[in-house]
């Protein structure tokens, strides 16, 4: 938790790498995986 508000970036990076590495399996049940990313 205290990471998560200290670098929000750092988790967020975790949890897309964590995605991605499931890409294929999530894909053979039916989901697409798209995310966008907007800079502010």
């Amino acid at each position: 938790l205290a990471l998560m508000t200290v670098m929000p970036d750092v988790h967020l990076n975790r949890l897309l790498l964590t995605f991605s590495r499931n890409s294929e399996f999530l894909r053979q049940h039916g989901y697409s995986l798209r995310y966008a990313r907007c800079n502010s």
